[in-house]
């Protein structure tokens, strides 16, 4: 059987919408691929649903995700959301929606759902207070969603979906749940456990849900809509299975998903996750294109009808050039895998090139496995921005930071609880992946062993001999942006060793002084130094790399007011150059600390 794509082209959420050009040349790309349906999401960020949370970071999560009313705002919600906001994200979903009818396909929508609404559509209407939503190692204030087994918020939902199919023709409308601000009552998923009000307490899961897929199945097909709808709790593996809402699908109806599950329990949609390119985020347009072809042809033998596959972005298309290739070479084993690559690599640089090429490929690939053998996958990686150590000055004392020293990175730490936690380099939101001396050796390990894997790709995309100046100048920014992940890696690494060093440190502890000679000093003094001074030289080097373009590498914002846990400045290069001024300032402070040499 031929399988049917569904592409989702991913783009980091920012606070401007995608022009509607740069989205018609991906429909082109998806037509190409000869796919079915495409994903019309995400619209723009709003930073009021942080700014009107002062000192609390939960809303960078909901702000990353699209729900249902922010597409359309019921006439009951309207004095509580913003209803011109939603019309000028709905005037986008249509528009991209017409062009992806234009080549041939139809649209997908993926939501974020039942998502909070604001304490004083709670106050005005207490029986919509649905369970309590947020994470609680990751949030100041309290966020609930709606009761979805409540009728007058199901009408909201029926008024919202049906609206929206009015506009869009969707034929895959995708609900994820129990995550990043929206969820379930009496879910098992909920990340302060079940919880929701007594009135649906004993209203099993299956009804539930299969009533509120039931609420928005209605109301696409009110408008003569044909859309299959699926909502899930499984968010990338990260979370324990959600078994009550999973065992749901054996009371769906056609047309209704249960993670995925339809009511014969079959999955007729393949989520294809080539998760290779979380073990390199930040890290922007890095091509992951081996665990592409892999995951694609796992995807392949499958008995789902389609593959939903995320396509990120590239220089040179590949992940759509793979997808043409794979159909047409239809390959059966490791070796003509690696053929659909080369013949990829090919259409590239030229046949003469299109091994070096391709070896640069498999060199990333190596170098991204052995970060996820250890685990190094989205989590580790997420402090670089979202706790700001990609700018943040490693110091002895951080509680001897002024607020002018602190002022360009301390507002956006993705840290909910105390100042102290805060100052934590390795806490990351709540959690300690890497803590004491066997996590912090195994990263520092894991990073040396990377170290050659990504210095062989960065050569090999350099060395590729090309006479077409584009392809040229596209292979040498890819080779930059190796050499930066490079540096993001030594940066966690240092990170990690100087926060163990920190952590053996006794909050009241005092240099002990003698005049004795010699005296060999605290041990702790050396290594500090010696952290710093190559965190302040791999700073330099990250700067050197960027060449004034942070835009090339890393998700900027286009307005730095407008900054937030997940978007970084365009001051960035300056930041750097503060972060290394402030560890030299810094760095005596060891001597309020530790024993001092004297030799």
């Amino acid at each position: 059987m031929e399988k049917k794509y569904m592409l989702h082209f991913f783009h980091e959420r920012n606070y401007e919408p995608q022009s509607l050009q740069a989205f018609e040349r991906e429909a082109v790309q998806a037509a190409q691929a000869r796919a079915t349906h495409m994903y019309v999401m995400d619209v723009p960020k709003r930073f009021e649903e942080w700014s009107t949370h002062p000192g609390d970071p939960y809303p960078n999560w909901g702000m990353l995700q699209t729900c249902l009313f922010k597409l359309v705002v019921p006439r009951a919600l309207e004095p509580y959301l913003d209803a011109d906001y939603a019309r000028r994200n709905l005037e986008l979903v249509r528009r991209r929606s017409e062009i992806v009818k234009k080549y041939g396909m139809q649209a997908a929508v993926v939501v974020i759902d039942p998502f909070y609404l604001p304490e004083q559509a709670y106050l005005d209407h207490p029986a919509w207070r649905g369970p309590r939503c947020d994470h609680p190692r990751r949030s100041r204030d309290m966020y609930f969603s709606p009761c979805i087994d409540n009728e007058e918020v199901r009408g909201l939902y029926y008024e919202a979906m049906q609206r929206l199919c009015a506009e869009v023709d969707i034929g895959f409308f995708q609900i994820i749940t129990n995550d990043s601000g929206a969820g379930v009552c009496w879910s098992t998923g909920l990340y302060n456990g079940p919880n929701g009000p007594e009135a649906c307490r004993k209203v099993s899961m299956a009804d539930r849900i299969v009533g509120f897929l039931q609420v928005l199945y209605d109301a696409a097909r009110s408008q003569g809509r044909e859309t299959l709808i699926d909502i899930t709790s499984d968010i990338f593996g990260y979370k324990a299975p959600e078994a009550s809402m999973d065992a749901a699908w054996t009371s769906l109806k056609p047309g209704q998903l249960v993670t995925g599950r339809d009511m014969h329990g079959k999955k007729p949609v393949y989520h294809m996750l080539s998760d290779l390119i979380e073990h390199v985020r930040p890290m922007q347009t890095l091509p992951m294109t081996v665990d592409f072809v892999r995951k694609l042809h796992a995807a392949a033998g499958s008995e789902s009808e389609y593959i939903k596959a995320v396509i990120h972005r590239s220089e040179f298309n590949e992940y759509i050039r793979i997808l043409d290739a794979y159909r047409e070479m239809r390959p059966q084993d490791t070796a003509q895998l690696m053929n659909v690559l080369r013949h990829v690599a090919a259409q590239i640089v030229g046949e003469a090139q299109a091994s070096k090429l391709l070896d640069a490929w498999c060199a990333l690939d190596d170098a991204a496995r052995i970060m996820s053998d250890l685990h190094f996958d989205n989590f580790i990686w997420m402090p670089l921005i979202a706790e700001r150590v990609i700018n943040r000055p490693l110091v002895p004392v951080p509680a001897a930071l002024t607020e002018e020293e602190t002022a360009y990175y301390a507002p956006f730490l993705f840290q909910a609880t105390t100042e102290e936690q805060a100052r934590d380099l390795l806490n990351i939101q709540g959690m300690d992946f890497v803590k004491g001396f066997t996590a912090t050796r195994i990263l520092r390990l894991s990073v040396l062993k990377m170290t050659p894997a990504l210095e062989r790709a960065a050569v090999l995309f350099e060395s590729i001999e090309t006479d077409d100046d584009a392809v040229r100048g596209k292979l040498a920014v890819t080779a930059r942006r190796v050499r930066v992940l490079l540096c993001l890696s030594r940066t966690l690494s240092n990170a990690a060793c100087y926060q163990d060093v920190l952590d053996h440190t006794r909050p009241d502890e005092q240099p002990a002084y003698s005049t004795e000679w010699p005296i060999e000093g605290d041990a702790r003094i050396s290594r500090l130094g010696e952290l710093a001074r190559a965190e302040i030289d791999n700073t330099y080097e990250l700067l050197r790399l960027m060449d004034g373009e942070p835009g090339a590498f890393f998700p900027i914002v286009a307005d730095d007011a407008h900054e937030d846990a997940f978007l970084l400045s365009a001051q960035l290069p300056r930041q750097l150059v503060q972060k290394a001024q402030i560890m030299l300032a810094h760095m005596r402070d060891v001597d309020k600390i530790y024993e001092s040499k004297n030799k």
